[in-house]
């Protein structure tokens, strides 16, 4: 199995092939997805690209993001960790926190980066 994660911890201590799950994507809106995908980053896309960048994608009591709100926060954590942090595709990063849209944006970020999201 092939992987962008540099950082083997999680990767190594998989169980051996014949005791994964077989997964299925079968369904024709799954033939499209590539063999490697950022999932945050597609999800970012693919808001843009049907023209949802100023709708509501994060909302509590306190306030509401939109989808380009939200990429503009993650891109900066990300970055963050990656260029401040030195973490690197593979690290675990443990998030403790409520309920709350600095949590989902922290979450967001990690898996962005490539990082292991432990929460």
């Amino acid at each position: 199995m092939t992987s962008a994660q540099t950082d083997r911890f999680v990767h190594d201590r998989l169980p051996p092939p014949g005791q994964w799950p077989e997964l299925r994507f079968d369904t024709p809106e799954l033939q499209a997805i590539p063999a490697q995908v950022n999932l945050v980053q597609a999800l970012f896309d693919q808001a843009f690209a049907r023209g949802h960048a100023e709708r509501p994608f994060l909302r509590s009591d306190a306030r509401t993001l939109s989808y380009a709100q939200a990429r503009e926060q993650v891109n900066r954590i990300a970055n963050l960790l990656v260029r401040e942090h030195g973490l690197v595709p593979g690290n675990r990063v443990l998030l403790r926190g409520g309920n709350s849209v600095a949590m989902a944006l922290a979450w967001l970020a990690v898996v962005q980066a490539g990082l292991v999201v432990v929460a």
